[in-house]
């Protein structure tokens, strides 16, 4: 392709390209934006809720030091317990997540098929 052709085609691409949006289009595109704050929302929650979780079980950890009583073994066991509650709240909240995304596409899609 020459050069002064692929410059003739450069207003042509830049118009299509910057072209304004159709009503629908513009409503499938905020459908897919709204999904992705839900899902943004739903997996900081999960991380707030992990991260308070995590901080609890290792205030629990320090508090059974490396004592081997049996209060110190059970310490160690509700911290082991909140620390797999915080991942399982995460994994949770990124099916979640991911559920609301693909629904808000799954919608857009709809929309822009009609």
């Amino acid at each position: 392709m020459s050069i002064r052709y692929a410059l003739a085609l450069m207003p042509v691409c830049l118009t299509m390209a910057c072209a304004p949006q159709t009503p629908q289009e513009q409503q499938a595109e905020q459908i897919r934006e709204e999904a992705d704050k839900r899902g943004d929302a739903i997996e900081a929650e999960a991380r707030d809720r992990s991260a308070q979780m995590e901080a609890q079980a290792a205030a629990l950890e320090s508090q059974a030091g490396t004592s081997q009583s049996f209060d110190a073994q059970r310490l160690q066991v509700q911290a082991d317990a909140l620390k797999k509650q915080a991942d399982l709240i995460e994994q949770q909240a990124d099916a979640q997540a991911k559920a609301v995304r693909d629904a808000g596409q799954a919608q857009s899609s709809a929309l822009l098929a009609n």
